[in-house]
């Protein structure tokens, strides 16, 4: 395998793969990120990327055809489907294990469900069973009507499952390789694609990540893009649940060859509560501003607000927003451009509050960002975003925003008061205030505009694609020291109190290591003490007391001073963890209580003596 070069590209000289479950006909910011850095590491970075993806779709042709024409993929760059791929190439020698003989289905199934391509030629034919909604049998068709993929999932006489087998047939019906789980079958594909060359894979589908996590080759470095807070409904950052479509990431980043953050804040908070990692990077999406300042003459006194309609994006606030405004500047408008499952909610609260004439909801719309050039101001309400793309459209056509500050994205690309307006999360009146500011004073909203235009270059496609160049060329030169395991597990030895105050933990760390250097060597662990209603962790250095293939025995202490940091009488309950670090290896394991679930525990009587209670 040949190292990757340069060759005067700001990208290593390698295969490029974005990676995405599907792309809908009506997609959002993370798909919509993902196309055009595929068409910016060709445009802008000298190197071709291609699109793939996995869901059973007839045609990707005109969707393609529509994209291109929008402008949002560049011509040449090209979208793979898995079944696609197989239904349209000759098979040759496929890399997968050899087929073996599937049970004979005794199940009970009705009649089969044909799904059709664009010429009317049948692409599957899905037999489900009695119940409607499980998969008995799913067969794709070539156009010619052979057969290409088996999937199906027999059953005994009495509905027992006998497992689940994929088979590729070749033009004659004969199999030719075998798959007992989907996934596997999606990274032999994956594998193909690569043929042996370097090639990095970048993957913006949190569903798409069970696919790419477990893929494994020493010629192959991935990446997963964080498109959203890492905390459910952009809680607290150092207490707040993991979010439930992030979960499975989170739990084994060590799979990854990097982990991106969209901003630097993001990646601050993910550390400081779990800690840092050789894997961990900072890489913004672009988002290209015009190519020169739309002319202040054509913006009338309208804003724009551009997202989903969804509970996330907080419109509500957004309409009492514009009530406020309506109140001094009732000549000041707002158009919202976006579909969502709230729209009629929304269009409810707009009609009680009597501004049918002065909020518009105009559904999903083409370019929508274009609507930014002749707007006086944006506006962004959002609970929690992961980089809101919309306010870097804003400030990339020279119209400045007014956004509630808010984890994670404005507080990076908005200078407050010089850009654009940062006000506290929720403050309806002060966002308000800052509308009717940029609507009462055209010097003002002209000079904002202009900085905001100036500024966004920050985020242009050269700026991104230089970012991701680094970071592939770290991850790629970091990749012999990566270390691989499965199984990372910790076990408790043993939890004492200390006579002066604090507690003592032992514990041991168990893992099953397939590559990398020896993972004895690279790892260390860390006592770690969460406050439960809020504030950083503290981080605690344990000793390793013994190392062995699969296995460190560590201990730690906290004394009695490491607990009580920053604790008052709202803060008095603690959260125990034992991190386990070192190299792209980042795991924090939930210190389990020692003993069976009721079991005696010691506390000091008013005497300070010592007694047990039964818990």
């Amino acid at each position: 395998m040949t190292e990757p070069g340069t060759s005067g590209s700001a990208l290593p000289a390698m295969k490029y793969f974005m990676v995405l479950w599907g792309i809908a006909d009506n997609f959002g910011g993370m798909t919509t990120m993902s196309l055009h850095r595929g068409s910016a590491f060709q445009l802008h970075g000298g190197r071709t990327a291609t699109i793939v993806t996995f869901d059973p779709k007839p045609s990707y042709a005109s969707t393609v055809e529509r994209l291109q024409g929008q402008g949002q993929l560049a011509a040449g760059t090209e979208v793979l489907n898995v079944f696609q791929h197989y239904r349209s190439k000759g098979l040759g020698n496929v890399d997968g294990p050899l087929p073996i003989d599937v049970p004979v289905d005794k199940g009970e199934t009705g009649l089969p469900e044909v799904v059709l391509d664009p010429e009317g030629k049948v692409f599957t034919r899905t037999r489900l069973r009695p119940d409607g909604s499980t998969v008995a049998v799913r067969q794709f068709y070539r156009p010619d009507g052979t057969e290409f993929l088996r999937d199906e999932a027999p059953q005994d006489r009495t509905g027992k499952g006998l497992g689940r087998f994929l088979t590729l047939l070749d033009i004659s019906g004969a199999p030719v390789a075998q798959w007992r789980q989907a996934g596997d079958f999606y990274r032999s594909w994956l594998r193909s694609l690569a043929a042996g060359e370097p090639s990095t894979f970048i993957v913006d589908s949190a569903f798409a990540s069970r696919i790419v996590s477990p893929l494994e080759s020493e010629n192959i470095i991935k990446f997963m893009v964080l498109h959203n807070s890492h905390i459910a409904s952009g809680g607290d950052p150092f207490k707040g649940k993991m979010a439930a479509g992030q979960k499975l990431i989170h739990e084994n980043t060590l799979a990854w060859d990097g982990i991106v953050f969209l901003t630097q804040k993001h990646r601050q908070d993910y550390e400081e509560r779990f800690g840092t990692a050789s894997n961990l990077f900072t890489v913004s999406n672009p988002k290209p501003r015009v190519d020169s300042l739309p002319d202040f003459a054509s913006r009338s006194t309208n804003g724009v607000m551009v997202c989903r309609l969804e509970a996330q994006k907080n419109v509500p606030h957004a309409i009492d927003v514009m009530a406020r405004v309506h109140q001094v500047m009732p000549q000041v408008k707002l158009d919202i451009y976006g579909a969502g499952s709230l729209r009629e909610e929304l269009q409810t609260r707009i009609d009680e509050l009597s501004l049918q004439d002065v909020v518009h909801l105009h559904g999903h719309t083409p370019n929508a960002a274009a609507k930014f050039e002749t707007a006086r101001f944006s506006l962004l309400t959002s609970r929690n975003e992961g980089q809101p793309l919309s306010l870097m459209e804003s400030l990339g056509r020279g119209c400045p925003p007014v956004s509630y500050d808010i984890r994670y994205g404005p507080s990076d690309v908005i200078d407050d008061g010089e850009n654009g307006f940062l006000v506290s999360a929720g403050d309806v009146d002060a966002a308000a205030d800052r509308v009717i500011q940029l609507c009462g004073g055209d010097e003002l909203a002209q000079k904002m505009g202009e900085v905001a235009w100036d500024r966004s270059i920050r985020f242009s496609d050269t700026a991104v694609i230089n970012q991701w160049a680094l970071a592939i060329e770290k991850a790629w030169d970091q990749r012999a020291q990566r270390v691989v395991l499965s199984d990372l597990s910790l076990k408790l030895r043993e939890v004492g109190y200390i006579a002066s105050g604090g507690l003592e933990i032992a514990a041991d760390v168990l893992w099953t290591q397939h590559s990398g250097p020896a993972a004895q060597e690279v790892l260390a662990a860390n006592l770690v003490i969460g406050r439960r209603a809020g504030g950083k962790p503290a981080f605690l250095p344990m000793e390793v007391v013994e190392r062995m293939p699969g296995r460190l025995v560590v201990s730690g202490s906290a004394l009695i001073s490491d607990l009580d940091r920053g604790v008052d009488a709202s803060n008095n309950e603690l959260d125990i963890f034992v991190q386990v670090h070192g190299s792209n290896v980042l795991k924090t394991f939930r210190v389990g209580f020692p003993g069976p679930t009721h079991s005696w525990v010691p506390y000091a009587t008013v005497h300070g003596s010592l007694s047990l209670k039964l818990v």
